[in-house]
Formats: C-alpha cells, sequence, structure tokens
C-alpha cells in the first residue's frame, strides 16, 4: 500500500547534498562515539563505580550486542513504515539509553541504559543510509555516500580526543551523554527522509530468531572479555536459534530475512566484505593506543594526536571512493582498499614496534572501512529490490557490526598467545579474507556488469 501523503520536495542541488552528508554522517558518527570516546573514560568508571575490569568489559559488550540486534529489526520495519518514523522513534530511544546511563548510580543501571543506547542506535546507520539510497541515484549517489562516510570518519576517529577533553573538564557522565546531542539533528534530517508507506506485516518470529542467533554470536565473541557464562549462553542459543531460523526462512521466503536478499550473492559479499575490513580496523583500533602507551610511554593526549591522521586518512579515502564510483566497478574498488588495508596492517605488526608505521596501520584500516563502506552500500542499493532495500542495508550492517566484535574478540584472543604486535599483524587475516571475497565478486560483475535489483 502506497501512501496518499505527499512527498518532501526533491530538491537536489550540490549544497543541498552536502548538508545531507554532514547531518547523516554527524548523526552516525554519535552512534561510534557513543563507544569510542567512553573508552577513554573507562578507567575513571571503574573508580567511581568500583568496576572490575570484567564489569567495565559489559559496558561495550551489551551496546555491541543491542545494537547489532536491533539494526536488521531497523531495517526491515523501515520497509513496512517507511524512514521517518523508525528514524526518530530510533534517535531518542539512543539519547535516552545514553542519558540513564550518564546518571547511572550503579553498574546495573549504567548496563540498562547502554542496551537501551544499543538499540536506538542500531536505527541510524541503516535508516540513514537508507535516505541516501531513497534520494540520489547513480553517480551523486556515490559522492554523497563518500562525503557521508567521510563525516563518520573524522568524528568517529576524534572520538577518543573528544572524550578524553570532555572527561578532563566535565566528568566520565558528560562523555556517556555525548550521544544525546543527535535528538538536535532529528528537525534537520526528517524532511529528508521520504515519507512513502510501503505497508505489509511484520515477521515477528523471524526478527525474534534473527535477533537470537545475532545475540548468540555476539555473547560468544565476547566471551573472551565478558566471561564463561557469556559464551555458554551463547552457545546455547546459536544451537537453537540456528536450525530452527533455516527451517522458518523456508516457510517464509518473503518473511524477515526475504530470500530476494540472502540469496542475492552481491549483497552476501559486501556483507562479508563489511564484516571482515569493521574487523580489521577495530583491531587496529584496540591494539595501537596499547602498544603506543606500552612501549613508547606516550600519554593518552599524545595518543589521542597521533590517532587524528587516521581519521583524516579515512575521511579522505571515502570522499576519493565516491568518485570513484561514478565510473563503476563497486567490489573492484572494495578490492583495492582492502588490499591497502592488509598490506598497513602487517607493515604496523611486523614493523618492528616503529610508531609511525603503527599509525599507518591504523590509517590504513581506517580507509579500508570507510573506503570499503561507500562502495559496499553503493553496491547493496543496486542489488536489491526497493522493496527490501531496507532489510538489505539492515543485514549488511548488522553482520559489518559482528565483524567489530570478531576484531576485538580475535586480537584479544591471540594477544594471550603472542605479542600484542604480533597479533596485530595477525589480524591483517581478516581484511585479506575480504580481499578474497570481494575479488570474486569483482569478477562475477565484471562478467554481468549490469547488475539490477533481484525482485521479491
Amino acid at each position: 500500500m502506497q501512501s496518499t501523503r505527499p512527498e518532501p520536495p526533491m530538491e537536489e542541488t550540490p549544497a543541498s547534498a552536502r548538508r545531507a552528508a554532514v547531518l547523516l554522517g554527524a548523526l552516525i558518527a554519535l552512534t561510534v562515539v557513543g563507544s569510542s570516546a567512553v573508552a577513554v573514560a573507562i578507567p575513571v568508571v571503574r573508580s567511581d563505580l568500583d568496576l572490575t575490569v570484567s564489569d567495565a568489559a559489559w559496558i561495550f559488550s551489551v551496546f555491541s550486542l543491542s545494537m547489532s540486534v536491533a539494526t536488521a529489526v531497523f531495517g526491515r520495519v523501515a520497509d513496512i513504515f517507511g524512514l521517518r518514523r523508525p528514524l526518530v522513534v530510533g534517535v531518542l530511544v539512543m539519547a535516552l539509553g545514553a542519558a540513564i546511563a550518564a546518571s547511572a548510580p550503579s553498574l546495573p543501571i549504567l548496563l540498562g541504559g547502554r542496551v537501551l543506547q544499543g538499540i536506538g542506535s542500531g536505527a541510524v546507520p541503516v535508516l540513514a543510509n537508507g535516505i541516501v539510497a531513497a534520494r540520489w541515484t547513480g553517480a551523486a549517489r556515490s559522492a554523497v555516500f563518500g562525503s557521508l562516510f567521510a563525516v563518520v570518519s573524522a568524528v568517529s576517529g576524534a572520538g577518543p580526543i573528544i572524550g578524553g577533553g570532555v572527561e578532563t573538564v566535565l566528568g566520565w557522565r558528560w562523555v556517556v551523554a555525548i550521544p544525546v546531542v543527535a535528538v538536535l539533528l532529528i528537525r534537520p534530517i526528517v524532511p529528508m527522509a521520504p515519507n512513502t508507506v510501503r505497508g505489509g506485516s511484520f515477521d515477528g518470529r523471524g526478527a525474534a530468531l534473527v535477533s537470537t542467533l545475532v545475540s548468540g554470536v555476539m555473547l560468544l565473541l565476547q566471551s573472551p572479555t565478558a566471561g564463561a557464562a557469556a559464551g555458554t549462553v551463547g552457545a546455547g542459543l546459536l544451537l537453537v536459534s540456528l536450525p530452527l531460523l533455516w527451517r522458518h526462512t523456508r516457510r517464509a521466503p518473503d518473511g524477515f530475512l526475504p530470500h530476494a536478499v540472502i540469496g542475492n550473492p552481491s549483497i552476501r559479499a559486501a556483507s562479508i566484505g563489511g564484516l571482515v575490513l569493521l574487523g580489521g580496523y577495530f583491531a587496529a583500533l584496540l591494539a595501537v593506543p596499547s602498544l603506543l602507551a606500552e612501549t613508547q610511554g606516550w600519554s593518552s593526549l599524545a595518543i589521542g594526536l597521533a590517532m587524528l591522521p587516521a581519521a583524516a586518512a579515512g575521511a579522505v579515502g571515502s570522499r576519493v571512493v565516491g568518485r570513484l564510483l561514478a565510473r563503476g566497478g563497486h567490489f573492484r574498488i572494495a578490492s583495492g582498499v582492502a588490499a591497502g588495508s592488509v598490506a598497513c596492517l602487517l607493515l604496523a605488526g611486523f614493523g618492528g614496534g616503529s610508531p609511525w608505521l603503527l599509525v599507518l596501520g591504523v590509517a590504513g584500516a581506517s580507509i579500508g572501512f570507510s573506503g570499503g563502506s561507500v562502495a559496499l552500500n553503493d553496491r547493496v542499493t543496486l542489488a536489491a529490490d526497493d522493496s527490501f532495500l531496507g532489510v538489505a542495508l539492515g543485514m549488511v550492517n548488522m553482520v559489518q557490526f559482528v565483524g567489530g566484535a570478531i576484531g576485538t574478540a580475535l586480537l584479544g584472543g591471540l594477544s594471550g598467545l603472542v605479542a600484542l604486535h604480533t597479533a596485530l599483524g595477525l589480524a591483517a587475516a581478516l581484511p585479506a579474507l575480504g580481499l578474497v571475497v570481494l575479488v570474486r565478486a569483482a569478477r562475477r560483475d565484471a562478467a554481468d556488469p549490469s547488475p539490477s535489483p533481484i525482485a521479491a
């Protein structure tokens, strides 16, 4: 069913495209800063609330878990109810959760706030990308994606500096409250979202099974820091949900995970590519600050300043990729940034502990993640039918966030076996896997250079 309400005016000028990219990029970046900035304040949080290291790990675990689960749900909801209402609800829930966490007198309330914050944050990337896909086409859309992820890279990459500065001046609670700022972006962003309501039914059982499956994966991946109990619960959820979800998708081909989406090889390749590129980036973000502190004796401020070139590299790389996409070859371009990520991580890990090679490693991984996201999200908009675009983008983003957990878990596990810098070099295996998948997808595209949506 189509809404009879009028669509917003489509004044697609270069100025409006730049404004949209900045606003949407800032909104997505706030979801990332909600964790990257908090990381700097964790020692103070532990001291103030008398937490152990294991306790503090849950501050990140519950956010990652709830955000990854919510992403796919919001994507499917947007296919049915349109982009506007789910986006407003998501931003308000994210802000409410951040406010609760910031004012929490104890760990349980802090974790409850972080769960709400993660649920709301899950709406932001998929719906912001959906707005771009709905408002622009062709080269213009590629350019907007490039500018958007440039803002995401610049702002989120500056998260440690932002968090350190806010904590120093105002205290850790203000750092945790940073995502509340997203409320101010609702008014200028909502008119950008098309007001079309397609209608349809929501596959609640499919959504519950997908949520259970992703929860199991995330808990299992977080078990090295969250504890054996989390791993046991995660394994149990996987064993129960996987066969049930497989059976359900066979019976409901147009349900929560439509066959038109999960059966599309381009969407699968984009999902795997996004997973491993973010995994490599998160591994670098976790390892490099610790290495610079332990081996070079750098202060938190010096480390934050050293990470800024990585943020700038990601921003520039996103813009360049956005312009290159006008010529096509999405998977070929994503393969290029994946290769660069592999090379930089190998140099950082096996470069003898040079601080400049460590910074290069973060910069290369940043370009891989941000540039790859531009190419892969744009490619998904070409592969998915309009009626399933939301769930397609939701699936890609959900899988990508799982990749972040894989990257940190892999680094944590390897660091118990080998030196941390060696573990960072070995983490290059993640983007290397992505390179293989993306090269194969690029060859498939070369054989069929006119990708068209696969309708349900």
